[in-house]
C-alpha cells in the first residue's frame, strides 16, 4: 500500500517569507511530473552480500506517441565480467579490473521476472534483450529493453511489476557502490526504466566516466535487513518493524526526487543537528560518521549548513524535510557521491581546518542536491552543467564562508579512494590558494584536449572529462561572474535554477536565461568557452624611457628604440619626464575583454580597457611620470586565465633586482601550482 501523497513540497508553505530577491522570479513548481514512481521491497543477505527486491513501477507516457519499447538501466552488470563497456573502457571504475581481484568482489543485476500490468498482466521476460546503442559491445548488460505486444498511448500510465537479484560488487572494484567489511552503500540497485528526452528514449551503456539520468517520481520503499544496523536512506523513515527471524524492515518514502539510494553499517555514529534560517525551510541533517571521525563530526555538520544557506541563497531554496550525510568506510571507494536527500563526503583522521576537509567535500556533494538533484540536467550528454555549475558554487561557498584554501603535501600514504585522502598532510603555513585557482593546474596541462561541449564518454582520457566537467565549467561560470558582475550573475542562477526545477534543461536553455536577464546576447562567450578548446591567457609589460621632444612627438615617423640598458645600481636614475608604454598580449586564444590598471610613480593611476581581440594592445604615456606597476584584469575577473604569474609587471631599479624579482616571482608561483597539483591528485 502506498503512503498518501503528501502536498506539495515543504517549501512551498514558506515560498512568502524568501528573501526579497526571490519575490519577483520565476515561481517555484509545487511538484515535479512523478513520471516514474517507484514502490520496492527488498532484503539484504548481509553473509552473501545480495539483495533479493520486487518494485511496482508506475511509469506515464508524457510523449506525443504510443510506445511499446521500454529501455532499463541495469548499471551493476558493469561489474559482472571484465567485459562490459566499463571495463573495456579507460576511466576509474575499469581502471579496477586491473587489479587482482576474487569472485566475490563481482557483482550483477539479474531481473527474474518483468510483467506489464494493465486490464491484464502480460509477461515480457521472453522479450528481455540486451543492447548497446553507443558503442555495439556485445558483452554489455547495463542496458535491458522489453517490448510490448500492445504500446502504451500517450498519457497513459503503465505498471510494470519487475522481480530481481542483485549481487553488491565489493569496494575494491566498484566505484560509488559496495560492500566492505560491513558497511554496505547501495546505489543504482534497482532496475530503473531510461527517461524519455528531447523526444526519445535517453538511454546509454554505463560508461566508465557517465553518471546517471532518470525521471522524477515518488519513492516508498521497504529494506528488510538484520537487526543492529544504522540505516540511512533517501527520504524520510516513516515506519520501522522488528521481525521474528532477528531482522528489521524499515520503510522510507520520498515525494519528487528521481532515485534512490540507502547505507547500512553497524559502525556508525549518529549525530544530528537542525537547519534553520529565517529565509529557508527547516531541514533535519542527520550525520552517519565513522568512530574514527567522531571528532570531525561539527565540521560535517557545519558543511551541511553552509551548503543549504549558501546554494538555497544562490538558486533556489532545498524543498525537503531532511538531509543525510555519509562519512563512508575506509576503502569503500563511495566516497564523493550524490543522490536525492542523501550523500557521501568523505575525510581521514588527520583533516586541518586550513584544509577545509571535510567541510569542502561536504559542501561540493551537498550542493549537488541543488543541481543533480532538482534542476537534474542530463549527467550523460551534459556534464558540465552539473559538475560544472556544482564546483563553481562550491569554490564560492568556501571561499566566503571559510576563506581561502591552505596549500599542502601528504606523506606516508597512497589515495584512499573517491573522498578519502590519506596520508599526514603538512600544511604551508600562510600560503593560500585563491578562489578557483586550485582547477588551473589540471586546465593547463589537459585543457586543450577537447571541446568542453561533448558526451561524458567521447572526451579522450579521464583528466579531459575531468577539467571539461569540473574545473574548466567552474572556471567559466566564475569568469561570466566576472564579465556581468555579482548581482546579475546571481539572477541569471536563481531564474535558471527556478524556471528549470525538475525540468532537465539544457546548456541553450541557461544561455536563453544569460540572454533574458542581461538583455545582451552572450552566445560569444560560450563559443569562446563551452563549445571551445582553447585556453585563456593575458600577459603584460611595460617600460619607461627618458622622455622624447615633445615637439613633433605626435607626428614623428616611427623610430627604431635603442636598446634598453639598466642604470648601475650606483648611479641615480634621471629624473623625468618619462615615456611610458605598457603592452598587453594576448597569449592564448580565447578572446574576453580586460581591464588594465597603470600606477606611476608620482602615486597616479590610469584604467585602460581593451576588447581582448587582437594579440596586443600598446597604450603610450608620454611626457609623464614613470610606470612602476601594471596589472591585467587587476579585479581577477577572467578565473580562465591559465597563468596569473604574468598578469602583473613592476618596476625594479636595475637588471640584477629585475631578474632576481622575475626569477623569484616565477619560482613562488610554480611551486604554489606544483602543490595545487600534488594535492588535487593526491
Amino acid at each position: 500500500m502506498r503512503l498518501p501523497l503528501i502536498p506539495p513540497l515543504a517549501c512551498v508553505a514558506v515560498l512568502a517569507s524568501l528573501p526579497a530577491h526571490a519575490q519577483d522570479l520565476p515561481p517555484l513548481p509545487p511538484r515535479s511530473p512523478r513520471t516514474a514512481s517507484y514502490t520496492i521491497e527488498a532484503r539484504l543477505d548481509v553473509e552473501k552480500h545480495r539483495i533479493e527486491g520486487k518494485l511496482l513501477l508506475e511509469w506515464t507516457n508524457t510523449s506525443n506517441e504510443p510506445l511499446q519499447r521500454f529501455p532499463f538501466h541495469l548499471y551493476w552488470n558493469a561489474f559482472r565480467n571484465t567485459k562490459s563497456v566499463s571495463a573495456q573502457g579507460t576511466g576509474r571504475r575499469s581502471a579496477r579490473f586491473g587489479d587482482p581481484i576474487r569472485e566475490r568482489a563481482f557483482g550483477y543485476t539479474q531481473v527474474r521476472r518483468i510483467a506489464l500490468r494493465r486490464e491484464s498482466e502480460e509477461d515480457l521476460t521472453p522479450t528481455l534483450r540486451f543492447l548497446d546503442p553507443d558503442t555495439g559491445n556485445p558483452d554489455d548488460r547495463t542496458l535491458a529493453e522489453v517490448t510490448s505486444a500492445t504500446p502504451v498511448p500517450p498519457g497513459a500510465t503503465a505498471r510494470f511489476a519487475i522481480e530481481w537479484t542483485s549481487q553488491i560488487p565489493h569496494g575494491s572494484l566498484a566505484t560509488r557502490a559496495g560492500w566492505v567489511h560491513d558497511y554496505h552503500f547501495i546505489v543504482q540497485w534497482f532496475p530503473k526504466i531510461a527517461a524519455r528526452y528531447k523526444g526519445k528514449w535517453n538511454a546509454h551503456p554505463f560508461h566508465p566516466f557517465t553518471e546517471f539520468f532518470s525521471d522524477f517520481g515518488v519513492y516508498d520503499v521497504r529494506l528488510t535487513l538484520p537487526r543492529g544496523f544504522v540505516v540511512g536512506a533517501t527520504g524520510r523513515e516513516t515506519d520501522r518493524t522488528d521481525n521474528a527471524d532477528g531482522t528489521q524492515t524499515l520503510r522510507f518514502v520520498q515525494e519528487d526526487v528521481h532515485d534512490f539510494a540507502w547505507t547500512a553499517s553497524r559502525r556508525f555514529l549518529e549525530r544530528k543537528a537542525r537547519f534553520e534560517d529565517p529565509a529557508f525551510p527547516p531541514v533535519d541533517v542527520r550525520l552517519l560518521v565513522q568512530p574514527e571521525h567522531e571528532h570531525l563530526a561539527g565540521r560535517f555538520l557545519e558543511g551541511a549548513r553552509i551548503t543549504l544557506r549558501a546554494y538555497g541563497n544562490g538558486s533556489a531554496p532545498y524543498p525537503y524535510a531532511n538531509l543525510t550525510v555519509v562519512d563512508p568506510a575506509w576503502g569503500s571507494a563511495s566516497g564523493g557521491m550524490e543522490y536525492p536527500t542523501l550523500f557521501t563526503s568523505g575525510t581521514n583522521l588527520w583533516a586541518p581546518p586550513e584544509l577545509r576537509e571535510p567541510e569542502g567535500l561536504t559542501i561540493h556533494e551537498g550542493g549537488h542536491q541543488f543541481w543533480y538533484g532538482l534542476v537534474a540536467s542530463n549527467e550523460f550528454e551534459e556534464a558540465w552543467l552539473d559538475e560544472g555549475l556544482n564546483s563553481y558554487f562550491e569554490d564560492k561557498a568556501v571561499f566566503e564562508s571559510l576563506g581561502p584554501l591552505g596549500v599542502e603535501r601528504r606523506y606516508f600514504g597512497p589515495s584512499g579512494g573517491r573522498g578519502a585522502r590519506s596520508g599526514w598532510p603538512v600544511v604551508a603555513p600562510r600560503v593560500w590558494v585563491d578562489r578557483g585557482h586550485n582547477q588551473l593546474s589540471l586546465l593547463r596541462s589537459a585543457g586543450r584536449s577537447d571541446v568542453m561541449a561533448r558526451r561524458a564518454w567521447d572526451y579522450r582520457n579521464s583528466d579531459s572529462y575531468t577539467v571539461n566537467s569540473y574545473g574548466k565549467p567552474a572556471l567559466a561560470f566564475q569568469t561570466l561572474e566576472g564579465l556581468l558582475g555579482r548581482d546579475a550573475m546571481d539572477r541569471v542562477l536563481r531564474t535558471y535554477a527556478r524556471r528549470y526545477r525538475f525540468a532537465h534543461p539544457t546548456t541553450e536553455d541557461l544561455i536563453a536565461v544569460v540572454h533574458e536577464v542581461t538583455g545582451e546576447d552572450y552566445r560569444w562567450y560560450f563559443d569562446e568557452t563551452f563549445f571551445s578548446s582553447n585556453l585563456c591567457d593575458y600577459a603584460v609589460e611595460a617600460r619607461n624611457r627618458p622622455a622624447r621632444p615633445l615637439v613633433g612627438y605626435a607626428d614623428a615617423e616611427p623610430r627604431e628604440d635603442p636598446p634598453f640598458v639598466p642604470l648601475p645600481e650606483d648611479i641615480e636614475e634621471p629624473k623625468g619626464p618619462w615615456d611610458a608604454e605598457v603592452t598587453v598580449r594576448r597569449l592564448g586564444e580565447v578572446r574576453l575583454p580586460v581591464t588594465l590598471l597603470v600606477e606611476f610613480a608620482d602615486g597616479s593611476q590610469k584604467r585602460e580597457t581593451w576588447d581582448g581581440r587582437d594579440r596586443w594592445k600598446l597604450f603610450r604615456y608620454p611626457q609623464g611620470a614613470k610606470v612602476v606597476r601594471a596589472v591585467v584584469d587587476p579585479e581577477k575577473r577572467i578565473a580562465l586565465d591559465v597563468n596569473p604569474g604574468n598578469n602583473g609587471w613592476r618596476d625594479e631599479k636595475g637588471l640584477a633586482r629585475r631578474a632576481a624579482s622575475k626569477l623569484s616571482a616565477r619560482f613562488l608561483f610554480w611551486l604554489q601550482n606544483l602543490l595545487e597539483l600534488h594535492s588535487v591528485l593526491g
